[in-house]
């Protein structure tokens, strides 16, 4: 389900938001903070994505200039700096976020863009220079877009009009971009390397760590943009891909049965409970009781179509069968020995139905289980002839199709049987 929205108030209140994406800069990090909160209320992991560019600081930068009153400008202008200071800053996203509002995140999160994809950085440290000399030379009186015009020779009137073209700085950088210029400029303003005034005419001030790099005792890096979607296309783990398709079937599974029954999807299984199943994998009820978020009755209520489609799954995708475990091993070694079911369940301290499943899931792992020692031979035809017309997925429907003749056990050695044929 995608949801565009320019208010986050009005309902966005489910926990299992994965995504939020903002399509454009927000006005300010408070706003920012409160949007980006509405994802993953449920503890599980989700992703926060801006999307933005120079246009955007333009266009807010007009929005602001239409406020009649220049309080609220300044206001406004200083929130703007915080908010791209945040998108293009290098820190740990978390800590530059939580510093905003007071708090303090000792070390890095290890989660957001800066700390898992850092940025490269590129000396500009002759860029930086011309800049501020630049900045020096028109005495400190003008902001950002007029040192850039400036430097790369606009024939504008007002620079003619204050004699700028005059200036020894004139010209020298129309080597770089309007755009590489504003990259540096708000650089050297968020690693604190100028000053900007906050009195709605961000005029920018050359501080002592200024003077340092004009004085040649300071380099000036600039981290250059690299998509990380290039860098983590590197990264990419089978399994994860593997684990992700699946969780989309196993979502759909539960969308159905939540529908049948008029409940929310995350009343059948949360969110975590998919993950587990799509990452383990369980193949038997044994297996899939174990994961967590799963309860008895739940095992009763949805095991079965759970395990079909995650066996489905596994054998659309050719995926290669698990070696059983040392449990079911054990079970193997006694039947291999001649006891029946019974003997088995006794030696190992079981019930006989423990011990049908492990002999089931053997039987469909293509182990050395020959179905006629455990159910009768005339059973086994009926049985097929019910699984093609009924479908494997349901026990009990397939036992209320044969009648009470044939018992569960029969059924779901024989169902084990069948599916290692079909597989």
């Amino acid at each position: 389900v995608i949801v565009a929205t320019v208010a986050f108030g009005m309902g966005i209140n489910k926990p299992d938001v994965r995504f939020v994406i903002h399509y454009d800069l927000p006005r300010n990090l408070e706003s920012y903070y409160q949007e980006s909160g509405r994802a993953g209320r449920d503890g599980e992991p989700a992703t926060c994505t801006v999307l933005f560019s120079a246009s955007d600081i333009s266009k807010l930068h007009y929005l602001i200039d239409q406020k009649p009153d220049p309080k609220e400008q300044r206001i406004a202008y200083q929130q703007l700096n915080q908010i791209v200071d945040y998108a293009e800053g290098t820190d740990c996203r978390r800590r530059i976020l939580l510093g905003y509002f007071g708090e303090r995140f000792p070390g890095n999160c290890e989660k957001c863009d800066n700390c898992c994809y850092p940025k490269p950085l590129e000396d500009w440290t002759i860029e930086a220079q011309k800049f501020l000399s630049c900045v020096a030379r028109c005495r400190e009186r003008f902001g950002m877009n007029h040192i850039i015009q400036v430097l790369r020779g606009s024939k504008s009137k007002k620079i003619e009009q204050y004699g700028h073209h005059l200036l020894s700085t004139y010209g020298i950088g129309k080597d770089r971009t309007v755009e590489a210029w504003k990259i540096l400029v708000r650089s050297l303003l968020h690693q604190g390397l100028v000053d900007q005034t906050t009195d709605g005419y961000s005029v920018l001030k050359l501080n002592k760590l200024s003077w340092e790099i004009l004085r040649k005792q300071r380099s000036v890096y600039v981290p250059i943009s690299q998509s990380s979607v290039e860098k983590a296309l590197g990264e990419i783990n089978p399994r994860a891909v593997e684990a992700e398709l699946l969780l989309e079937k196993l979502r759909k599974l539960r969308k159905q049965l939540a529908d049948r029954q008029s409940i929310p999807p995350y009343v059948v299984f949360a969110d975590s409970t998919l993950k587990l199943m799509a990452q383990m994998k369980p193949k038997t009820l044994e297996q899939f009781a174990k994961l967590s978020g799963v309860t008895q009755y739940k095992v009763t209520q949805y095991g079965e179509q759970f395990i079909s489609e995650i066996r489905a799954f596994c054998q659309e995708q050719k995926l290669p069968e698990p070696l059983p475990s040392s449990t079911y091993m054990k079970t193997l070694q006694f039947y291999q020995q001649g006891l029946s079911v019974e003997e088995i369940a006794k030696q190992r301290g079981y019930t006989t139905s423990t011990i049908i499943d492990h002999l089931s899931q053997l039987i469909e792992m293509n182990q050395p289980v020959d179905l006629k020692r455990l159910v009768p031979l005339e059973h086994h035809e009926p049985i097929i002839k019910a699984i093609e017309k009924v479908g494997d997925q349901y026990l009990r429907k397939l036992r209320e199709y044969l009648g009470e003749r044939y018992s569960y056990e029969d059924i779901k050695l024989v169902r084990a049987w069948w599916r290692r044929q079909d597989n």
